[in-house]
């Protein structure tokens, strides 16, 4: 059980909407301190704000994890020490008594932007980012954290260096220890930092393991430094297509973005990821599901491809080349064949 609000060492400032955690280092990672403000924080259903100067950067396990609930961002102070700004998007910031909002530029839905974080002109590779959802039956005899082994492997060519509940990771790499500590914690879910990399190709992220109706859900989100350039989606979709072989699979989306070979985020304007390609998973398109997600009418430049075991296929569908951002038009196009109206992209 995380401390409660008022006791969590990572927690600075509590409000009726947030709470605020001040970090003054270079890179700020999933800390065991931060682990526990951001559960302390959801039990109270209150956002966090992360204050930084602009000189910090966080790791993929934060930038990923900490920002997804109601009013959370990254907070930078300006270097003139007057002012801070949205170090995801960009905006200014003001503090309102209660959190640290967005300041308007005086037209309807426009804000503010930070000169500190768009003047930067930064030239950085590409990385490779992937998320991808697979299902296991919950057997006694079940070992977790294998999709997460095969991912690294297919795409850093070596498996994970190493898991920890929080980061730095404290543990070598070694499923059985992993699928033990999650087995402790059943039927609550268990999130884990996991690195790894070999021959420049590094890779961060994280492994979610759930407790569903169907089985248990293993959830894992990379990024993967990719200095000699983005992989082909063709090289991409084989990776996917042998993970729909392996496990039961849920859903694989992977889109390409610029980053620092740490694939850590610095608070500075470096471009918006582009999506390359996305699978629906076996269950999903069985029976009558199967003709609806491959009659991609009224969808230009998508040809849905089959993969995984033939008796029951996952489909894949290529959109771009993880570059262009109008390649995000494909992409919504794509999801208004594939869901009913109002449904929640997850994007």
């Amino acid at each position: 059980m995380p401390n409660p609000v008022e006791l969590s060492p990572a927690i600075d400032l509590r409000t009726d909407k947030v709470v605020v955690i001040m970090q003054d280092r270079p890179v700020v990672g999933m800390s065991a301190w931060l682990v526990d403000a951001l559960a302390a924080a959801e039990a109270a259903d209150l956002g966090v704000q992360l204050v930084t100067p602009a000189t910090t950067r966080l790791t993929f396990a934060v930038r990923s994890t900490l920002f997804g609930s109601r009013d959370s961002r990254w907070v930078v102070t300006e270097p003139s020490g007057e002012g801070a700004y949205d170090g995801l998007g960009g905006s200014k910031l003001k503090w309102d008594g209660q959190m640290f909002q967005a300041v308007a530029a005086g037209e309807q839905d426009k804000v503010d932007m930070s000169p500190t974080f768009v003047a930067v002109d930064l030239e950085l590779p590409f990385q490779l980012l992937v998320t991808a959802r697979v299902r296991y039956q919950a057997l006694e005899t079940t070992v977790v954290g294998k999709a997460a082994e095969q991912l690294f492997k297919d795409l850093t060519g070596d498996e994970p260096a190493g898991w920890g509940t929080a980061e730095p990771v404290t543990q070598p790499w070694n499923v059985g220890q992993l699928t033990a500590y999650c087995r402790r914690r059943a039927p609550k879910p268990t999130w884990l930092a996991v690195v790894g990399g070999n021959d420049g190709r590094s890779a961060t992220g994280a492994v979610e393991i759930h407790r569903r109706p169907a089985g248990l859900e293993e959830i894992v989100t990379l990024a993967v430094a990719t200095p000699d350039g983005l992989p082909s989606t063709a090289d991409v979709q084989a990776v996917a297509d042998k993970l729909a072989n392996t496990f039961t699979l849920v859903s694989f989306f992977a889109q390409g973005a610029r980053g620092g070979t740490d694939t850590n985020a610095m608070p500075h304007w470096v471009g918006v990821p582009a999506p390359m390609a996305m699978a629906v998973g076996n269950d999903a398109v069985r029976g009558d599901g199967m003709a609806k997600a491959l009659d991609m009418t009224g969808v230009a430049d998508i040809t849905p491809v089959k993969i995984g075991p033939t008796a029951s296929p996952a489909i894949w569908y290529p959109i771009g080349d993880g570059k262009s951002q109008l390649d995000w038009n494909i992409y919504s196009a794509l999801l208004g064949r594939l869901l009913p109206p109002g449904a929640p992209t997850g994007r």
